[in-house]
């Protein structure tokens, strides 16, 4: 029998270089990057095992192992095909970020009852045929039963599907519509090889599908910490997003390193990097064994880890963070140096103890602003009373409310010089006040990197609020003196027609682009999409710059600053405190200083609160300086008041 086996040799190739190419990537330890892998090598083996099945049929052999052999090769086919289908299910539920305990009878039943099913009806097919068989002359024949083995197939893509459209508006548009296209080109697969038992292309389609997929899944260095090898705070948020919107119950363990920055001292940053890289391997790897629970490790920041446990066992997931404060605790190896760690440990458990991110940022911050206030190892959240300590409110509801109640308040904070005075720029900080009357910089507790239309609403109340002051200001003066930095969030600069708008403004309020500079995190910039990216490009247009925000502590890619119209960097404050803690960090960062200026950037200084920031920020040769020590930020007439009163006595 004459078999077309020009597709399957094409699948092998492709299947081949992705997981060349995969190899070639640094190992991402997440679980949809894991089940990716596995539905290449389940496409892969079921190819494969096609291939040597067929070329068995078109050149039959006399000999005792031949028969044997084309039984072997089919139910290896066999079996390896319907992996791929669970592997299907298997990457949309990581995609979904939905966890099945399959030593639970729904887990089970769900995910692995077909697959078993199937492997029993392959196993049985060997002594007894009933999916296939092949005759004297090695001729593959189907039998009675091969419909059920199809069946389970179809019930994995069919659930796929279900959960695809159900969860839909979870995912992105593109992830979306080439999950569904699998199904199409799975299915175009099977019914074209039914019909046609010698055109060997189910495999095909199903690898121009599996390459597909390929094509959406995230850069690596995007969601990793490249450092210590383990998932990174954006990756932590979308996840962690990703389970509130579905409202699933489910608990997160968070560790601190106290003492990083003594150990950093005594010990250097690369030794001391190496030490926290040694415990970030054991996060990964604790409890499994011994509590048979699934955990994800995070790096929440430079000191802590969050670790996602899936369970909705409670006691599993305190046994976990008693299992782990009483390791970390003990000393650590590392290059023939023993080294003791100080930390915390705390559980935030959803949606009992938080209910947004926005509040588990909060309360997070909130935990781990002064470790020392924690006498013990384990922190019991359950019996903090955070209503009467932050005030029980969800700070972007705050902001709805004062910005629906025109409440909210947007205040100028001066900025020092390059010779260190004031200048006649100014930042734009947003106010909003909370029930009891607090004043709150809303900024400082609601993620810039998150597209939430309350984000967007502060964003737009802002810049409209700072381009009538300016418009006050200069005057219609076109060469006006005034300047003002607006922040912006990744969500804002993302819209499709947000460059429209911002035109529209400018000319409404009669104030000219090169009075304005946009404010962005670097990793708001790093992480944008394509036409958050041309949006900013676009802007150049109208001579309005970009300043790169809390420069060193975010996940950046200097190729992609250097791409737009940036004019400034401002160092995030705990840079200029690194640079006063050793001779060597100032070195370092005084090198990055000079970096920028040869490639004709300003630096700021930000977060600038004590003379000892001032003379650090000098010292690194900062253009610009901003914070508390220069002067809180101040209402639009109160602040060209000052500026006047400052030139005027000549301070």
């Amino acid at each position: 029998m004459q078999y077309n086996f020009y597709f399957d040799s094409c699948a092998l190739f492709i299947l081949a270089t992705i997981g060349i190419i995969s190899l070639s990537r640094k190992r991402v330890p997440s679980s949809r990057e894991k089940v990716y892998s596995m539905l290449v090598f389940a496409a892969f083996l079921a190819t494969f095992f096609e291939r040597i099945e067929t070329f068995l049929q078109m050149n039959p052999y006399n000999g005792a192992w031949y028969h044997y052999a084309e039984m072997l090769c089919g139910s290896c086919y066999f079996i390896s095909h319907l992996g791929s289908g669970i592997c299907y299910l298997l990457y949309i539920m990581a995609v979904l970020d939905i966890f099945y305990d399959t030593k639970s009878i729904k887990g089970f039943f769900v995910v692995y009852l077909g697959y078993v099913i199937g492997f029993l009806m392959v196993i049985s097919n060997l002594f007894s045929p009933m999916l296939f068989s092949y005759d004297e002359n090695g001729l593959y024949h189907r039998g009675n039963f091969i419909v059920a083995f199809y069946v389970i197939a179809i019930y994995y893509m069919l659930y796929g599907v279900a959960l695809t459209l159900k969860y839909g508006n979870l995912m992105r548009k593109k992830t979306k519509i080439i999950i569904l296209t699998h199904v199409v080109f799975v299915a175009m697969g099977i019914y074209l090889q039914y019909r046609f038992p010698q055109l060997l292309i189910e495999n095909f389609l199903t690898t121009i599908s599996i390459t597909l997929v390929f094509i959406t899944l995230q850069n690596p260095s995007e969601m990793v910490d490249g450092k210590i090898n383990v998932l990174n705070r954006r990756a932590f948020f979308e996840a962690i997003g990703l389970k509130i919107k579905k409202k699933t119950p489910h608990f997160i363990v968070f560790i601190t390193i106290d003492n990083v920055r003594a150990l950093s001292s005594e010990i250097g940053n690369s030794q001391t990097d190496g030490v926290i890289k040694t415990i970030a391997e054991y996060l990964k790897k604790a409890g499994k064994k011994e509590l048979n629970v699934v955990t994800y490790v995070y790096r929440y920041s430079d000191n802590i880890f969050a670790i996602s446990v899936n369970t909705t066992d409670v006691k599993k997931a305190e046994a976990l963070m008693g299992k782990i404060s009483r390791r970390v605790c003990e000393p650590w190896s590392y290059m023939d140096m023993t080294i003791k760690a100080e930390c915390h440990c705390f559980l935030m458990s959803y949606p009992d103890r938080f209910e947004s991110l926005a509040e588990l940022m909060t309360k997070i911050e909130f935990l781990t602003e002064d470790m020392s206030q924690w006498s013990d190892v384990i922190i019991d959240t359950g019996k903090i009373s955070f209503a009467e300590r932050l005030g029980a409110y969800d700070y972007e509801i705050l902001a709805k409310k004062n910005i629906e109640e025109k409440k909210a308040v947007v205040k100028f904070q001066p900025i020092l010089s390059k010779i260190y005075r004031i200048d006649y720029t100014a930042e734009a900080v947003c106010y909003i006040y909370s029930d009891d009357g607090k004043e709150v910089d809303v900024r400082k507790h609601i993620e810039d990197s998150r597209a939430t239309q309350t984000i967007m609403d502060i964003d737009e109340y802002v810049l409209k609020s700072v381009l009538r002051s300016l418009s006050f200001w200069n005057a219609g003066d076109k060469n006006g003196k005034y300047r003002a930095i607006v922040p912006m969030s990744q969500g804002e600069v993302s819209k499709s027609d947000f460059f429209r708008k911002f035109k529209i403004l400018l000319k409404e309020e009669k104030v000219e682009g090169s009075w304005i500079s946009i404010k962005m995190t670097e990793t708001a910039i790093t992480t944008m999409n394509s036409i958050a990216e041309r949006n900013l490009k676009m802007l150049k247009e109208l001579n309005v710059s970009i300043i790169v925000d809390d420069y060193g502590i975010g996940y950046g890619n200097i190729e992609r600053i250097m791409a737009l119209p940036v004019m400034q960097i401002n160092f995030a404050k705990s840079f200029i405190r690194m640079a006063g803690s050793s001779k060597r960090m100032m070195n370092v960062i005084s090198g990055l200083v000079n970096m920028f200026h040869d490639i004709s950037l300003f630096v700021c200084a930000s977060g600038v609160d004590t003379p000892e920031d001032k003379d650090i920020a000098e010292e690194l040769g900062c253009d610009y300086l901003i914070g508390d020590y220069m002067g809180r930020p101040v209402t639009d007439n109160s602040y060209v008041d000052r500026i006047d009163e400052y030139f005027e006595k000549g301070y």
